[in-house]
Parts: C-alpha cells; sequence; structure tokens
C-alpha cells in the first residue's frame, strides 16, 4: 500500500514532469487528523484540489475537489461526520480500513482544472495500491 511519501513523490514528479516552472506551486496541506477539534486548515476552505486519505500509514483513496462551489473540506464533509465542533463522529460508508487522516494539495485558483490533471495521474500510478479507489 502507499504511504505519504510515495504519495508527495509523485506530486512532485508531476509538478515537475507537467508542469511550467512559471506557474504558481500547489500548496500542500499536511496531515489533518479526523477529530482533533481544530478547524479545518485555511487552504481546504479556500481552494480546489487534490487529497489523500489514509489509515494511519497506508493511503486509502485519491480524490479530487473542482466543482464551482465547493473546496476541498466539503468533499471531507461529504465522507464524514465532522460537527461544528471539529469532533469525529466516523466515516459515513465503509472503508477497507478506519480513516485518520487527510492532506491535500490546493491548486491556484487560475488553474483549478490542473486537480483534476493531477487526480488522474496519481490513480494512474497507484492504481494497484488504493483499496477505496476501486469501491463503488
Amino acid at each position: 500500500m502507499a504511504n505519504l511519501a510515495r504519495l508527495k513523490d509523485l506530486v512532485r514528479e508531476f509538478e515537475e514532469k507537467y508542469r511550467g516552472s512559471e506557474l504558481e506551486p500547489f500548496i500542500f496541506v499536511d496531515e489533518y487528523i479526523f477529530g482533533c477539534k481544530e478547524p479545518w486548515p485555511m487552504v481546504t476552505t479556500t481552494h480546489k484540489g487534490v487529497y489523500g486519505i489514509f489509515s494511519n500509514n497506508d493511503l486509502l483513496y485519491v480524490g479530487k475537489v473542482t466543482g464551482k462551489t465547493r473546496v476541498i473540506c466539503h468533499r471531507m464533509n461529504d465522507y464524514f461526520k465532522i460537527p461544528e465542533d471539529f469532533s469525529y463522529e466516523g466515516p459515513k460508508d465503509n472503508w477497507s480500513q478506519e480513516p485518520t487522516h487527510f492532506v491535500a494539495w490546493g491548486v491556484p485558483d487560475d488553474s483549478f482544472f490542473e486537480a483534476s490533471s493531477l487526480e488522474e495521474f496519481l490513480i494512474e500510478k497507484l492504481k494497484n495500491e488504493l483499496p477505496d479507489n476501486t469501491r463503488k
């Protein structure tokens, strides 16, 4: 199964191979632990992007958000029961392992469409290591 180091390496590879050096870099959001009772990181409330959901060290899922009015934290609220106090009441659906945290990369506002490319790249590279990207 993939881990955070592998995910970071692949994002770095994507940035180096497929993005122009003059482009604004992706904004990394470090581990946000479910139930930490801390507000969402600022980037997740303002940017579209790509995220990885983990169970401890294991990467379970890679996803993206590019909708007109939706940002990264909206996707987390789609998957998990997170009350206004940022406590954690668990996942809304079944996962192969209990999700513990997520990381994310916010994409520049002017190139929100890069989230789709990055997600496709990551899923292709990790297709045999993402147990929950294949579930329906």
